[in-house]
C-alpha cells in the first residue's frame, strides 16, 4: 500500500467530503479515493462485512507524525478524518437477514454498519476500528482523538519489533479489532474469537 489514506464511497454517492481530503494528495503523503458498487449481498458476521464508507490508513501516515517536517500535514489530516468519520456515523445502515435465518444478525451488535477504519500498520498487522453507535456526541470527539493515538502506538510498537520501510501487501496479516467503551471512554483491542464471543446470539 503506497497510500498513506484511502477512502471508499460508494459509486453512486457524490461524496464531495471524501474528496476534499483526497484533493489533499502530496507526493510525499499520497490520499486515494476509490468508489465502488454498495448492492452486495453477505452471508458473514456484521464486524466482518464492509461499511458503507472506509477510512483505510497505513503505516506511512504514522511515519509522517515521527518525521518533524510531517507533523503539521499529520495533525491537519487527521483532524479531517476525524470530522469525515464521525459525519458519516449520523448516516444509519441496517442489515436485513435472509427469511431462512433470521437470527443470524447479532442481537447486541452496536457498531456502526455506515463507517468504519482500517489501519494497515504493519506488514503483519491490520487494526479493524469499529464505530460505536452508543458514544454520545459530545464523547464523540475524544473518542476519535483516542483512536489515533492507540494506532499510533501499536504503529511504533510494530516498528520496533520488525522495522520495516513499506508495508508488504503479500504477507497476510493478523486482524484485531479496536472498538470504544461508552462507559470507560477507553478503547479495547480485541481479537477475532473476542469479536465473535462478544457478539454472538446466546
Amino acid at each position: 500500500m503506497e497510500e498513506a489514506i484511502i477512502i471508499r464511497w460508494p459509486e453512486n454517492l457524490d461524496d464531495k467530503d471524501a474528496q476534499e481530503i483526497v484533493d489533499l494528495s502530496t507526493p510525499e503523503l499520497k490520499i486515494k479515493g476509490v468508489q465502488h458498487e454498495d448492492e452486495r449481498l453477505f452471508a458473514a458476521f456484521e464486524w466482518t462485512i464492509p461499511t458503507t464508507f472506509i477510512v483505510m490508513v497505513s503505516g506511512l501516515f504514522f511515519k509522517s507524525f515521527m518525521e518533524e517536517a510531517g507533523k503539521d500535514a499529520y495533525q491537519m489530516l487527521k483532524t479531517r478524518l476525524k470530522e469525515y468519520i464521525l459525519k458519516r456515523r449520523e448516516i444509519k445502515t441496517k442489515l436485513v437477514a435472509a427469511s431462512q435465518s433470521p437470527n443470524k444478525l447479532s442481537k447486541t451488535y452496536d457498531q456502526s454498519l455506515s463507517v468504519s477504519m482500517k489501519a494497515r500498520l504493519h506488514s503483519r498487522l491490520v487494526v479493524n476500528v469499529m464505530i460505536s453507535e452508543k458514544v454520545e456526541n459530545q464523547d464523540a470527539d475524544d473518542m476519535m482523538d483516542g483512536v489515533f493515538e492507540v494506532l499510533n502506538m501499536l504503529y511504533v510498537q510494530c516498528q520496533e519489533a520488525a522495522p520495516e520501510g513499506q508495508v508488504n501487501g503479500n504477507i497476510r496479516p493478523e486482524e484485531l479489532y479496536l472498538l470504544a467503551n461508552p462507559e470507560t471512554k477507553l478503547w479495547e483491542i480485541l481479537s477475532s474469537k473476542e469479536m465473535s464471543d462478544r457478539y454472538r446470539n446466546s
